[in-house]
């Protein structure tokens, strides 16, 4: 009885350290993921219309998501370069709290919040 339980015990150990290495190495991707790419949102409070300079080593499926408060996405813009600045109108938006992300793989890696105050 006392070999099932310790190999139970030890199948279950090892189960859980698997686990944990698989969330950390996890973690640490997103980690080296974010640290990797750059957004930068000017200027800021908008009005008309706002610039983004961005940095990805990442080319395919990035792109610019402009979303409100309530997680809405309202402004989408493909992204072709690998770095460039790109500039983004936003006079059909009603003024207020609005994030800007920079979305690799359908994962948000930065986000900026801009004010659009006219």
């Amino acid at each position: 009885m006392k070999k099932y339980l310790l190999t139970i015990f030890v199948i279950f150990s090892s189960l859980v350290l698997f686990a944990q290495q698989n969330h950390y190495s996890s973690d640490s991707l997103a980690i080296k993921l974010q640290s990797m790419q750059e957004l930068k949102v000017y200027p800021n409070p908008v009005t008309e219309y706002f610039y983004f300079d961005y940095s990805t080593t990442f080319i395919k499926n990035a792109k610019l998501q402009v979303y409100n408060t309530l997680g809405k996405v309202v402004i989408t813009k493909e992204l072709t370069d690998r770095q460039g600045t790109e500039k983004v109108l936003v006079s059909d938006l009603e003024k207020g709290l609005y994030f800007c992300s920079l979305v690799v793989d359908d994962t948000r890696v930065i986000t900026k919040k801009i004010l659009i105050n006219r």
